[in-house]
């Protein structure tokens, strides 16, 4: 460990050097990495260097305060801070009563990557920034899908020989092997490869005569079969909503698939293997949560004010395995089964009922509602790429909440760094636009002509395309 750290110094002091020169290149950093984060698992001492992504935003976030280029750029709209805020101010006070100083660690685990929206509110995300981000996103999602359907090639006897454990990162379900790719469970594979197809999906839709554009799209089949071979559900129904969401609001041409899957869907029932489609389709997993779901709105008569954040999900599994190693040799299933880990449940709304009770979870779906209306609503403003940005993650954001429901999707990472990364770069291209009205010559660039509104671009100007 002291080996990495010793080696980390120099990268650390490089980094800041990059940093101070322009903040943003951490949070394009952070996005690049984090998907490939799950490698550490077979990386000899790979877990010292499990905090990378802390210490990368933390050093960003100090760069915003003395970086020259902070200030070019106006302050991203933020239209969902305050929900964002109240959740907080719940979440702090309900951390602090109930753990004390053991509060840091469910505060870390639920709020600590807000600090994204921070950064970009003091370093926001310019026109390029943006495009280097939309590349990264789908360049990642073909990547990360292409090392899943290879992990089939693999098998699961050759990837435990590599370091992967059965029953923490190698799963199956009808004898299939559930990929998870550089990632450590399926879940975060599956949702990610989700996200990257309907934000990058609309961006592409919207100028597909783009080179970029045009190799996503023709991947698209590969990044399918990859989400297909996570045999995660969730995925499956979040990405059909989020394609419905961008059917109703500005590329019909998607119904025309939606047709043609529903013609498809009886021929595929007969070719797909019945192993596989069994437990796809089975209810016993939702009929084991359905138990531990009515038993916790049950509770809610007992504490109508939630348990104190941190009294399950991810705080509570890493608070329970630090006070008994045994946990370390037995699935999650098992421990909670023997009582040795708190309920778990696989529902983020869910688990902030046992958190905070009824209000925690009206202020997380007041959350996803004004950002699911700000970026629909910045995404009709717009024009170009960032206008099919807005919609895309307002799809995505409709996508969390449906996966939100058979998952604590805010509780995967990195789905929550891209959850928050997402929306705060819409809320830098929505004010970088409306500048570009009231200053038409600030910003040079064809992005710049491809960005205005309708009312900059009827104007008689030699700057316009």
């Amino acid at each position: 460990m002291t080996t990495m750290l010793v080696l980390a110094l120099p990268f650390a002091a490089a980094l800041g050097v990059v940093l101070y020169q322009r903040p943003q290149r951490g949070l394009l950093l952070v996005a690049a990495l984090t998907p490939l984060h799950g490698l550490l698992v077979i990386v000899p001492g790979g877990s010292a260097l499990s905090p990378w992504k802390e210490g990368v935003l933390l050093l960003t976030l100090a760069a915003t305060f003395v970086s020259p280029y902070r200030k070019r750029t106006p302050a991203p709209s933020f239209p969902w801070w305050p929900a964002v805020a109240a959740w907080v101010a719940v979440g702090v006070v309900s951390a602090v009563l109930v753990s004390g100083p053991g509060a840091v660690t469910p505060l870390k685990i639920t709020f600590f990557y807000l600090i994204i929206p921070v950064i970009l509110w003091r370093a926001p995300f310019d026109a390029r920034d943006r495009d280097t981000f939309v590349t990264i996103l789908m360049g990642m999602g073909v990547f990360t899908s292409v090392v899943g359907l290879a992990q089939q090639v693999i098998g699961g006897e050759r990837l435990a020989a590599l370091g992967y454990r059965w029953d923490d990162h190698l799963r199956t379900t009808g004898g299939i092997l559930r990929s998870f790719s550089t990632f450590t469970t399926p879940f975060a594979f599956g949702l990610f490869v989700m996200i990257s197809l309907v934000v990058g999906g609309a961006i592409a839709l919207a100028e597909p005569a783009r080179l970029r554009n045009k190799l996503f799209l023709c991947a698209t089949p590969i990044m399918l079969l990859g989400m297909g071979v996570t045999i995660v559900r969730a995925s499956y129904i979040g990405l059909g909503l989020a394609l419905l969401w961008l059917a109703i609001h500005r590329h019909r041409a998607l119904l025309l698939g939606f047709g043609a899957a529903a013609l498809a869907a009886p021929i595929a029932l007969l070719v797909v293997p019945g192993s596989l489609l069994a437990p796809l389709f089975s209810s016993s997993s939702l009929g084991e949560r359905g138990d531990g779901w009515s038993e916790t709105l049950s509770s809610l008569w007992v504490h109508p004010f939630g348990q104190g954040l941190g009294a399950t999900g991810s705080a509570a599994a890493k608070a329970a395995s630090g006070s008994n190693p045994m946990l370390s040799e037995m699935s999650l299933q098992a421990a909670v089964t023997f009582g040795f880990m708190p309920y778990q449940p696989d529902n983020y709304y869910i688990k902030l009922a046992v958190e905070l009770g009824p209000v925690g979870v009206w202020l997380f779906v007041l959350v996803l509602i004004c950002a699911a209306v700000s970026t629909l609503r910045a995404a009709r403003i717009m024009r170009g790429q960032d206008a099919a940005l807005a919609l895309g993650v307002s799809a995505s954001v409709i996508a969390v909440a449906v996966a939100s429901t058979v998952s604590t999707y805010l509780e995967i990472f990195p789905l929550d760094v891209y959850f928050w990364l997402l929306l705060g770069i819409v809320g830098c291209a929505l004010t970088q636009n409306r500048s570009q009205i009231r200053s038409p010559g600030a910003e040079l660039g064809s992005e710049r002509c491809r960005s205005v509104l309708p009312v900059a671009e009827s104007r008689p100007m030699p700057a316009n395309c």
